[in-house]
C-alpha cells in the first residue's frame, strides 16, 4: 500500500528530468537512472528514500504517454496494481488543454484500473490533471501543492503545507506540517513537507502567512487601473505591457517609498471626491425625464441606486490601495521600507470619512433636484397678448 510520502516521491520522480528511456525497468534499480538525471539537484536524497520504500521498490515504470504540455507515466507492480502520474507544465492554456488530455489518456489508464488496484497522484499542475483524470475514471487521487482558485473535481485530498498560498475553496485541501517555516519553490516538495514514520503526511492548520498570501494572489488582478496609474504612473512605450496582476506589481515595487506613498494615497483621496461627484451630476438630467406620477418611487430608487454606486466605489478604491500596499509589505518583507499598517489605518478613516460625507451629499442633491422639478412644473406659462 502507497503511503503520502511514496506518491510524492514518484511526483517528485517524474518532475526530475525524461525518465521514459526507463519504460520496464524496475523501481529497485533506480541508482542505475541517476546517469540521466545528472540535472535534478536532489537526486542523491531521491534515490535514498525511493530506495528505503518497500513498496515502491515493488513498482516499475510501464507506460509514458507524451502531449504537448502534459505527460502521463503508470508505473505498476508484478501483480497488475498500478499508480498514474501526470506530469504538467504551468501555462496558461493549461485549464483549456484538460480536456484535450482526458481524451488522450482516459482509455489508457481505465485498462490499468480494469487490472487491479490504481492510484493516481500528481504534483501542482500534475495533480491538477490527476484530479479530473480520477473523477472521469471513478476513483479517488491524492495531489500535492494544487492552486485552488477553483474547488477540484471528485475525490481528491490536495495536500498543501501549511505556509502555502493555496487560494479561496479549500474544502479538499488537507494542510501539512512543514520542517521548515519558509517554502522555496525551487526545493523538491518532499523535503518541505513532514511525513510520520508511517509515511503518511502530518496534518496542521493553515498558517496566517498563507493565508495572507493568498488572498493576495486572489486579489491583486483586481487592481483599479486608474488607481494602479496614480502609484506608479503611465507605462511608457519600452516597458512591457501591465495587466495590474502579481508580476507587474512586483515589477514596480521598488519604486514605492514612504514618501511616493504618502502623495499617491492624497491624489486617491481626491480622485475618488470627483469620481463620486461625477456619479451625483447624473441626477439632473434623469429628473427631467420623470413623469409626476412616478417621482415618488423615483426618489426612492436613485437614493438607493446613488448610495449602493457610492459605496461600491469607494469600497473598490479601498481594495486596490489595498492590495497595492499588501504587496509592497509581502515582496519587501525584510525591507521594511514602508510602515504599511499605520498608512492603511489612516486612509481606512479617510475613506469612512469620505463615504459618510458623501451620502449627506446624496441626500441634498436630491432634495435640491427634487425642489427644481416642483418649481419647475409650478411655473406658469407665458401668455402672449399678442393678436
Amino acid at each position: 500500500m502507497l503511503r503520502d510520502k511514496d506518491k510524492i516521491l514518484l511526483c517528485e520522480l517524474v518532475s526530475a528530468g525524461d525518465i521514459s528511456p526507463f519504460i520496464h525497468r524496475p523501481l529497485e534499480h533506480f541508482s542505475e537512472w541517476g546517469k540521466e538525471l545528472s540535472g535534478y539537484p536532489d537526486l542523491e536524497l531521491l534515490t535514498r528514500e525511493i530506495e528505503s520504500s518497500p513498496a515502491l521498490l515493488r513498482l516499475s515504470l510501464q507506460q509514458h504517454r507524451q502531449l504537448e504540455y502534459m505527460s502521463l507515466y503508470i508505473f505498476a507492480d508484478v501483480k497488475g496494481s498500478s499508480v498514474i502520474v501526470p506530469h504538467a507544465h504551468e501555462h496558461p492554456e493549461l485549464q483549456l488543454d484538460i480536456h484535450h488530455f482526458l481524451d488522450d489518456v482516459t482509455e489508457c489508464a481505465s485498462q490499468w484500473r480494469d487490472k487491479g488496484s490504481c492510484v493516481l497522484t500528481g504534483m501542482r499542475a500534475g495533480g491538477y490533471c490527476a484530479a479530473f483524470l480520477a473523477e472521469q475514471l471513478g476513483l479517488e487521487a491524492t495531489v500535492f501543492a494544487v492552486p485552488t482558485g477553483e474547488e477540484l473535481p471528485g475525490r481528491v485530498r490536495n495536500l498543501v503545507a501549511e505556509h502555502d498560498p493555496v487560494g479561496e475553496c479549500l474544502d479538499k485541501v488537507v494542510f501539512v506540517k512543514q520542517q521548515t517555516e519558509e517554502t522555496d519553490l525551487e526545493e523538491a516538495y518532499f523535503k518541505i513537507l513532514e511525513f510520520d514514520t508511517e509515511g503518511d503526511a502530518i496534518p496542521a492548520r493553515q498558517s496566517e502567512y498563507s493565508k495572507f498570501v493568498s488572498w493576495f494572489y486572489d486579489t491583486v488582478g483586481t487592481i483599479r487601473p486608474d488607481v494602479w496609474h496614480i502609484f506608479f504612473g503611465e507605462s511608457t512605450e519600452e516597458e512591457p505591457v501591465m495587466d495590474y496582476g502579481l508580476y507587474s506589481l512586483f515589477l514596480k515595487m521598488d519604486g514605492l517609498t514612504e514618501e511616493s506613498v504618502g502623495r499617491s494615497i492624497e491624489q486617491v483621496i481626491r480622485y475618488t471626491e470627483k469620481q463620486l461627484e461625477k456619479n451625483r451630476s447624473t441626477l439632473q438630467s434623469e429628473f427631467s425625464h420623470i413623469e409626476i406620477d412616478q417621482i415618488k418611487s423615483f426618489i426612492r430608487e436613485c437614493g438607493e441606486q446613488l448610495t449602493n454606486q457610492a459605496v461600491d466605489m469607494v469600497y473598490d478604491v479601498y481594495r486596490s490601495v489595498e492590495t497595492i500596499l499588501s504587496g509592497a509589505a509581502l515582496f519587501t518583507m525584510n525591507k521594511n521600507t514602508i510602515a504599511v499598517i499605520p498608512v492603511m489605518e489612516g486612509f481606512n478613516a479617510r475613506t469612512g470619512e469620505l463615504l459618510d460625507r458623501e451620502i449627506v451629499f446624496i441626500t441634498d442633491t436630491i432634495e435640491q433636484e427634487f425642489q427644481n422639478y416642483m418649481d419647475n412644473m409650478l411655473m406658469f406659462p407665458e401668455i402672449s397678448l399678442e393678436w
